[in-house]
């Protein structure tokens, strides 16, 4: 099975490739693009519940604010890879489903590691709802421009300026997003099956790849076109430097594919 990696979102895709999937974490979103989607089975949080969770941590700003603090912040080897044990989200998580759940038992990294994958849709979904108002107010602008008669130099100017107050909302930077690879990899290496290999076109994820000097090596047949692929452990995959005791599922190997053209 193939998986975009890290894109959650169809519009995220650079580059489109036959019969790849996007993950699907369980927030019973509607399946009307061209790409598939796979949700697995094992999902611990029912669609309805960690829809609700998200849209409750979304309502409000600081946890709002929590929300793209942490999932922009790299992974560590420290056992508390989900922020502050006192986070609105590590409160949300005990709270609403397993109360009386041993933190570090499989049910709860399952759980989790949906969660963040969950907000990690809701802060894509997020980019692009800003990047639509940004594109309606400036289209908006640039007729109202015309209509007073604003040359076009000005009116460009105040486009500009426009579009750039929107861009520094929370978690957004113009045009582009950077995409928080690392916590997508690490819910992926639980909740993904067997024999999944990861399709990217992140350019981020690959720069420190090869900055650690994996091996990279030609494969045909893995996707309709010859393309470039590593294969190695989670954690390596992280940066990190060992293994975490608290998260033995990132030992996990995962053979990840390079769309053609991004090599």
């Amino acid at each position: 099975m193939l998986i975009y990696f890290p894109e959650l979102h169809e519009e995220l895709v650079a580059e489109k490739i036959k019969g790849a999937a996007l993950f699907d974490p369980g927030i019973d979103r509607e399946d009307k693009g061209d790409i598939p989607v796979f949700r697995p089975d094992s999902l611990p949080v029912e669609p309805h519940m960690c829809r609700r969770m998200v849209d409750d941590f979304v309502s409000y700003g600081e946890s709002l604010g929590k929300m793209f603090k942490f999932i922009a912040s790299p992974p560590s080897n420290d056992k508390d890879q989900f922020g502050e044990r006192t986070s609105a989200i590590q409160n949300e998580l005990n709270a609403r489903l397993s109360p009386d759940a041993d933190s570090e038992s499989s049910e709860a990294a399952m759980i989790q590691n949906q969660v963040v994958l969950a907000l990690v849709y809701a802060y894509e979904e997020k980019h692009l709802e800003l990047l639509e108002i940004e594109k309606s107010l400036s289209d908006k602008w640039s007729g109202f421009g015309e209509s007073l008669g604003i040359d076009e130099d000005e009116d460009e100017r105040k486009a500009m300026a426009l579009g750039e107050l929107i861009s520094n909302a929370p978690g957004v930077g113009g045009s582009s997003l950077q995409l928080p690879w690392q916590k997508v990899l690490e819910g992926f290496a639980l909740l993904l099956p067997e024999k999944t290999v990861l399709v990217t076109s992140d350019v981020d994820a690959v720069a420190v790849w090869r900055d650690l000097e994996f091996d990279f090596f030609e494969n045909e047949g893995l996707l309709p076109e010859k393309t470039t692929v590593l294969r190695e452990k989670v954690w390596k995959l992280l940066g990190l430097s060992s293994l975490p005791e608290d998260r033995p599922w990132l030992d996990r190997e995962f053979t990840i594919a390079l769309a053609p053209g991004k090599a």
